[in-house]
């Protein structure tokens, strides 16, 4: 009987030997599973970063790359009057009256083309950039609201005069581009052109943009 139970003791002691050289087995291979996880935080993280590439020129270029940039569209609406006929006379008689009603649009902003190398200098994280003078960029009516609203003749003109028709239309565009431009519509091109300008200079990695006249 002592025998057998020497026996069982043994058995049992071994038993709780093998569990605890598992579990800290198990303990010692998540340790070593964990550390192979972790990063390993070398040289390269800490070597100082190259200086930035981006000169004077690389901006021009990439200013330049905008192209024409409009940035105000203005429409209005005007009416035209034109009549041919020196004296009474020859209009009552002779004379044509075209009455035209005109809608247009007006597009105006900085035509980035004429910028220059030395409108660029880069010291550093700033920029300062000299722009071209904001223009009127083109000025064209709107073809479907457009129309001749009225059209009258002299007693004796039997031929309609579609010159006078032109000249109407071109006096339409020089009124709405007169009511933009009233309107403060280069002064709002220049502002735009500048919040514009400066978002794609700071995507270069510039934290200043200045603008100077």
């Amino acid at each position: 009987m002592g025998k057998k139970g020497g026996g069982f003791r043994s058995t049992l002691v071994m038993a709780l030997l093998i569990v605890v050289l598992s579990v800290a087995l198990g303990i010692g291979i998540s340790r070593f599973d964990f550390m192979a996880r972790i990063p390993v935080v070398g040289p390269s993280l800490f070597e100082e970063q190259p200086a930035r590439t981006t000169t004077g020129p690389t901006v021009v270029e990439g200013i330049r790359d905008l192209n024409q940039l409009a940035t105000v569209r203005w429409t209005e609406s005007v009416l035209v009057t034109r009549e041919s006929g020196g004296t009474q006379l020859e209009r009552i008689f002779t004379g044509e009256r075209v009455l035209l009603v005109a809608v247009g649009e007006v597009e105006a902003g900085v035509d980035l083309a004429n910028l220059g190398p030395d409108d660029v200098q880069v010291e550093g994280d700033r920029v300062t950039i000299r722009l071209p003078e904001p223009e009127v960029l083109s000025t064209s009516l709107d073809e479907d609201e457009t129309s001749v609203y009225d059209r009258d003749f002299g007693l004796l003109n039997f031929r309609p005069d579609d010159e006078l028709v032109e000249e109407a239309r071109g006096e339409a565009e020089d009124k709405i581009e007169q009511a933009a431009q009233e309107n403060e519509i280069l002064d709002q091109a220049e502002s735009n052109a500048e919040d514009s300008i400066r978002s794609f200079v700071t995507t270069l990695g510039f934290e200043e943009v200045e603008f100077t006249s």
